[in-house]
């Protein structure tokens, strides 16, 4: 602080420099899809998969979710938003009333989410006179949660507290929530103390592509996709739930016998309605698909991930790329790969679509290198075989249509041997060239966003022009951008000529910037000659673009 002697009145000037520009997250994935459990069409942030089936459950015979949730972390992402899709007229909580021998409801349990997972939920009470000092609640995973004087809570009041107090950090609900009242309902008296939650249903039988899209919410509310908007963290998307699915339901293990013998054993349960798995409808493939490239264009700064049928050969998964041709926000990978499957449906493995494994090659490439690295060559960690083998011929021709194969080389695992988009323009042909591109004008919007109402005027364009060189030259100097020297990386042009006068006059300002992205080498030839002593290496490391 400066030292004032004379007595006066000092000015001192505190304008503060504008905020820097720099590279933002492009590691960060999401997913709509279906799952056991969980919030409907509400976006949760998970950071692991273990997190992840504590809240939306483990994986499902009607659904990829899970499957595809769990390629993302093995593969190297540390981040993902995760919205669960459903028909929310259809899906149901399930539930249980106690009541005394009067009929009167003293207790309400309810799961805290919608879907069949709570018509496996076992309540046990325990009353001392006619009041119910404790409940233990056993869930389908083995887990068993124990609610004290549950009665001496205020009705609904005590939710937010349970769900501190007794359940896991990573859950942002409780599993089950309790409801208090002596209000007379239609229930039959129970004479027993133990008893199924019921009424649960998963409303996927009625599911629509509008659920997914949530292209035809009704006002006021956010479904699938248009929920996903709301994160603006999120650069790369897929939803492999709207592939086709075998109706395959994993056989049921049948509880261990009662043992009267032993004397503290408690009460075996009573039978339940056991209840069908609701089996989501054929959905369009490739208007859903449509509908996430159209996601992906409007919020600019998003890719999609597609995936291509399950059973196409690949001579006939040369046409999946024409109908995305003309849009830079999408890549197609090909085959499906087999990923070990706990449900056993069709044996010890699974077919899945590659999208979330992918996903998660994208998230460690960016981590480990930068955005501006293609994602390829890459190994598929979680794999342990492709649904179809593409030799070099094939791949040859899938390559030039825009499709990455997804391929097993001996040695050397099973590989992503590719990095391009479905785009057909040549400027726009690789997946890190696009992402470069997005992540560089979204850190540009927002750096720059101190600039709106400012004086439109030299000072703010000189201004502009020196941050936003100063933020491409540090992506140059991380090797993000190409070119011998800065010059040949970047241009910045930001004075009287991008805004004229009549510019000025109707509030713009007008700013250029070209980069200069690296390309990869996607073609590596080395010419070989024979002298008359040996054989010599003449050429290597050139890159030819295709």
């Amino acid at each position: 602080m400066r030292t004032y002697r004379t007595p006066g009145i000092f000015f001192e000037s505190n304008d503060a420099a504008p905020p820097l520009i720099g590279p933002l997250r492009t590691d960060v994935a999401g997913f709509v899809g279906i799952a056991s459990r969980g919030p409907l069409h509400t976006p949760v942030k998970i950071e692991s998969f273990t997190q992840f089936a504590s809240v939306f459950g483990g994986p499902m015979p009607q659904a990829y979710l899970a499957y595809a949730v769990d390629g993302f972390f093995a593969n190297g992402g540390v981040t993902c938003w995760v919205v669960r899709a459903a028909d929310p007229s259809a899906a149901k909580s399930a539930s249980l009333d106690i009541v005394d021998e009067h009929g009167l409801v003293l207790l309400t349990l309810t799961a805290g989410s919608p879907g069949t997972w709570g018509n496996n939920i076992l309540a046990r009470w325990m009353t001392r006179g006619n009041q119910i000092v404790s409940v233990t609640l056993h869930y389908p995973d083995g887990s068993e949660e124990l609610i004290r004087n549950p009665l001496q809570q205020p009705r609904g009041d005590n939710d937010l507290q349970r769900a501190a107090d007794s359940t896991p950090a990573n859950r942002i609900a409780p599993l089950v929530k309790i409801e208090s009242g002596f209000l007379p309902r239609n229930a039959r008296p129970l004479s027993t103390h133990i008893g199924w939650l019921a009424g649960g249903a998963d409303g996927l039988a009625t599911l629509k592509p509008e659920h997914i899209t949530g292209e035809e919410a009704p006002p006021g509310t956010r479904w699938g996709l248009a929920a996903l908007e709301m994160v603006d963290e999120v650069s790369i998307v897929a939803i492999p739930d709207i592939m086709p699915k075998l109706r395959i339901v994993p056989e049921k293990v049948p509880p261990p016998p009662y043992d009267c013998r032993v004397l503290d054993q408690p009460d075996p349960p009573p039978a339940k309605d056991e209840t069908p798995p609701e089996f989501p409808p054929s959905l369009e493939t490739a208007d859903l698909q449509e509908a996430l490239v159209r996601h992906c264009e409007k919020l600019h700064y998003r890719i999609a991930i597609l995936d291509p049928p399950d059973d196409l050969a690949p001579d006939r998964a040369l046409a999946t790329t024409i109908p995305f041709q003309t849009t830079r926000y999408a890549a197609l990978y090909y085959p499906w790969i087999h990923v070990s499957d706990p449900l056993r449906l069709t044996g010890l493995v699974r077919a899945i679509p590659p999208s979330g494994a992918v996903a998660g090659i994208y998230a460690r490439s960016d981590r480990l290198y930068g955005v501006h690295k293609p994602p390829a060559n890459e190994i598929v960690q979680g794999a342990v075989n492709v649904k179809f083998v593409v030799d070099e011929i094939a791949h040859g021709d899938l390559n030039e249509a825009g499709v990455n194969v997804v391929r097993p080389f001996a040695g050397r695992g099973i590989r992503v041997y590719g990095a391009r988009t479905t785009c057909s323009d040549t400027l726009w042909r690789y997946v890190n060239v696009r992402r470069l591109i997005s992540m560089i004008e979204k850190a540009i919007d927002k750096g720059s966003q101190w600039t709106v109402f400012e004086p439109n005027g030299a000072p703010l364009r000189r201004e502009m022009d020196r941050t936003i060189r100063s933020f491409l030259e540090s992506l140059f100097r991380l090797g993000m951008l190409d070119g011998a020297d800065s010059d040949a990386a970047y241009t910045v042009k930001c004075d009287d000529d991008t805004t004229p006068p009549e510019a000025q006059d109707v509030g713009r300002v007008i700013c250029q910037v070209g980069v200069q992205p690296p390309a990869p080498a996607e073609f590596v030839v080395v010419v070989i000659g024979k002298t008359q002593n040996a054989t010599e290496i003449l050429k290597e490391g050139g890159s030819i673009n295709a």
